[in-house]
C-alpha cells in the first residue's frame, strides 16, 4: 500500500468521535459509499506530526496479518489538500468499552490481543479504554 492524495469532497464528515493532543482529529466519515475511521492531522499547525502518523502506518504494515482481526484494518493513507493535512482511514470495528461492562472474559480477551500484537515487537504504549474497541466477537 502506498501514500495516496485526497481532497476535502472525497469525504463525508459525519461525527468527531475524538480531539486529541496536537490537533489530532478522529471522525466517522464516508469514503466511497462505506462508513469509516478517519485520523487526520492539520500539518499547517503541527508538521511535526506528520511523523508520529507515519509511524503509525509503518506499524500497522508490521501488523499485516492482524488487520481486521484484532486491530482495524488500514484502508488507506496519505496527504489531504495538498500535503496540509494528513489522513489514515481505518474500518470502523467496535465501540470503546465506555459502552460494555468490562468482565474478565473482556479483560482476557484484551490481554490476548496485546500478546498477539508484542509478538511482532509491536509495543502499543498508550492502553487506555479510549483505544479498547469490542466487536460482536
Amino acid at each position: 500500500m502506498e501514500a495516496q492524495r485526497f481532497n476535502y469532497r472525497d469525504f463525508k464528515y459525519n461525527s468527531i468521535l475524538s480531539a486529541g493532543e496536537n490537533n489530532k482529529k478522529v471522525l466517522e466519515c464516508e469514503f466511497r459509499g462505506k462508513t469509516i475511521v478517519l485520523k487526520s492531522t492539520d500539518l499547517t499547525k503541527k508538521p511535526k506530526c506528520l511523523d508520529d502518523f507515519l509511524n503509525e502506518v509503518k506499524t500497522y504494515k508490521v501488523l499485516a496479518k492482524l488487520q481486521g482481526i484484532c486491530i482495524p484494518e488500514l484502508l488507506f493513507y496519505g496527504d489531504l489538500a495538498n500535503g496540509m493535512s494528513f489522513v489514515m482511514g481505518m474500518t470502523i470495528v467496535g465501540t470503546t468499552l465506555d459502552h460494555h461492562r468490562v468482565n474478565r472474559r473482556l479483560k482476557n480477551k484484551a490481554i490476548a490481543t496485546l500478546r498477539k500484537v508484542h509478538k511482532y515487537n509491536v509495543f502499543h504504549n498508550d492502553i487506555r479504554k479510549e483505544n479498547i474497541l469490542i466487536d460482536e466477537n
